[in-house]
């Protein structure tokens, strides 16, 4: 399909996914390798993932678009995301790939999503003007793990164990999941991102290893940090406490001993993000070394009458 004189817009051929992904990571500094490549490694996450490549006139790919829907993401929610090579900026590219992909968005979904870094002020205005709004600033920020001896472990607060189930089996599952559920007054679950047991076992990678550790005080689930370690990496994809149990330094330990689980996997740094206005978890990635590394806005566009 053409979408200009001077630039071609195809589906990704599955033999070109290395050069699709180089465009990304080149143009998005911030975004990590493994991250920019889930869409076209690990499409068991994506339930709707269309993917359009624009080529110039030497057949070379210029920007990659897509449309996504991540498993966790509530069910009339997906996103657009174009990224164009900087050296074709300007040049229509970015709309091309744009009329090419908006067809495949389900008419069932009700909110487009997409994302750009906060330091990227001309994607910034470019989404604005195609009518996105700013949902929420997500910090990113990581901690240097080094060998597990070095690893600090701080004394358990009083009446609090630590338990270590990367399979999710829990006895009391029920109540693990009432905690976990009670544990969401962050904003991400305001609009609609709300974790489970069953969305936390479904969201890793291929070949991801899981860390999941659970905080109890007494017999009662506390607080909860799951993630997975991927070539080195640990990404920590929910950290909770229930508020009954909070300010007793629960996520403190809880945080500690992931990092510990982690790094016995391999894993020699811990990447997360929090809303800007999550100032508890915030506060905890301070005290416990995590650097922020960049930031990004989450946009949305209501499509409902569109």
């Amino acid at each position: 399909m053409t979408g200009s004189p001077s630039v071609d817009v195809r589906p990704l051929d599955t033999q070109r996914v290395d050069e699709a992904i180089a465009i990304l990571t080149g143009r998005l500094p911030h975004l990590p390798r493994a991250e920019a490549g889930l869409p076209f490694e690990s499409p068991e996450l994506f339930p709707l993932r269309v993917c359009h490549t624009a080529h110039d006139e030497q057949d070379r790919i210029v920007a990659v678009g897509l449309v996504q829907r991540v498993v966790f993401a509530p069910p009339q929610r997906c996103a657009l995301r174009i990224i164009v090579a900087r050296d074709a900026e300007g040049a229509g590219v970015g709309s091309a790939l744009r009329v090419s992909l908006l067809p495949h968005v389900p008419t069932t979904m009700t909110t487009l999503g997409t994302s750009v870094f906060d330091d990227d002020q001309r994607s910034l205005a470019i989404a604005r003007h195609l009518g996105f709004e700013i949902e929420k600033h997500g910090i990113e920020s990581s901690l240097a793990l080094g060998d597990v001896a070095s690893l600090p472990q701080s004394p358990l607060p009083p009446g609090v164990t630590l338990h270590e189930v990367p399979d999710l089996q829990f006895a009391d599952a029920d109540a693990v999941e009432r905690m976990l559920r009670a544990s969401q007054t962050n904003p991400e679950a305001a609009i609609g991102f709300v974790m489970t047991l069953e969305s936390f076992g479904s969201m890793l990678a291929a070949g991801e290893e899981p860390v999941c550790v659970l905080a109890r005080v007494g017999d009662a689930p506390a607080g909860i940090t799951f993630g997975g370690v991927q070539a080195g990496v640990l990404s920590i994809a929910y950290s909770g406490v229930d508020p009954a149990f909070r300010g007793r330094g629960v996520m403190r330990v809880v945080k500690e001993r992931a990092h510990l689980v982690a790094a016995r996997l391999g894993a020699t740094v811990s990447n997360t993000t929090n809303e800007e206005h999550n100032v508890g978890i915030r506060r905890v990635n301070a005290d416990l070394g995590y650097v922020v590394r960049s930031g990004i806005y989450r946009m949305v566009q209501d499509l409902r009458g569109s």
